[in-house]
């Protein structure tokens, strides 16, 4: 059988400008803060080195007041309970925009399955999945990439469910591996978007991490006179132009736009700032959106994932032709 290739939508895309800028004195302050007693200074830079913290992001934490030195003593002016392991985790967590997984009933939230499903953003039940509900969620939109007619039967996401031997090669080939495990699956997919390590939780969260504090540096250095509002609106056009989502005529859903873009390489941000963009050029008449509001068949997490506030209202399309 012969799957055309306008019947197909993109695999999912991953977009590791997702994580969330952290400042080095806020790790600084974390590792400090879990050292109850204090800790000597040189013992803390070099705790800190695998971040490429030097002794300046120590100096500006103690001007911050978030540290104090005494005698060659560091101490946290807000001491924790936490470990340095804890910590990490958390400060992790933070970068990918779930903090409060971190915290209450939800503190042992699976730090791989957060990564994952930010990663791809995937659409999720729980505010917590776990690490095979996420897995399936994924397996699911890599199905969903084979074309229309497979769509039907995959419209809703499943529950969580055991991998068969096909499962595991697909998930397994779309994480480049020729064989292994799905925990080796996941750990590759981490690793090779965030540039980082990943095979475990201690180096995870430090490749998170590092990946966070270089989007802080990388943001301090872009100037928002850089972002032209016209350019990104003609892009997001000449993208659209060459999508359909079926059986939609002359509209393309908002996600797959962005996927799209993701896959082509465009610097878009986070899927939430790309539909802040879009809402702005839509108010500026530089681009068409709509709303879904007819009858037809749209996957739920790509509906989902496509909803744009507008005002009082919401658009789920980006119009590419008029009828």
């Amino acid at each position: 059988m012969t799957i055309k290739g306008n019947d197909a939508r993109l695999p999912p895309q991953a977009n590791p400008r997702c994580l969330r800028p952290i400042l080095p004195v806020e790790v600084v302050a974390g590792y400090v803060a879990s050292r109850r007693d204090g800790c000597p200074q040189a013992e803390a830079l070099d705790a800190l080195a695998e971040f490429s913290l030097a002794e300046p992001a120590l100096i500006d934490a103690i001007e911050a007041r978030l540290v104090a030195e005494d005698s060659g003593v560091l101490r946290a002016a807000q001491p924790t309970s936490a470990t340095w392991p804890e910590t990490r985790r958390a400060l992790a967590l933070k970068a990918l925009g779930a903090a409060e997984a971190a915290k209450g009933l939800r503190a042992r939230a699976d730090l791989g399955a957060v990564a994952l499903r930010t990663l791809y953003g995937l659409e999720m039940r729980t505010v917590s999945p776990s690490r095979g509900e996420v897995r399936c969620e994924l397996l699911r939109q890599i199905l969903l990439a084979l074309g229309d007619r497979f769509t039907i039967h995959l419209l809703r996401p499943q529950r969580s469910f055991s991998f068969d031997p096909m499962s595991r090669r697909i998930y397994l080939a779309f994480a480049g591996l020729d064989s292994g495990t799905v925990l080796e699956a996941d750990a590759a997919l981490l690793s090779c978007a965030f540039k980082g390590p990943a095979g475990t939780l201690a180096e995870l969260s430090a490749t998170l991490i590092r990946g966070a504090l270089k989007a802080g540096d990388n943001g301090a250095a872009e100037t928002k006179g850089a972002f032209r509002l016209d350019g990104f609106a003609d892009s997001v056009r000449k993208l659209a132009l060459h999508l359909e989502t079926r059986p939609y005529t002359g509209r393309v859903a908002i996600a797959q736009v962005y996927d799209a873009g993701l896959a082509a390489g465009l610097a878009l941000g986070t899927l939430d700032e790309f539909k802040q963009h879009l809402a702005e050029a839509a108010r500026e008449g530089l681009l068409d959106l709509e709303r879904y509001d007819i009858a037809g068949p749209l996957d739920p997490s790509l509906k989902e994932r496509s909803r744009l506030r507008l005002g009082r209202d919401e658009r789920h399309f980006i119009v590419n032709q008029w009828m």
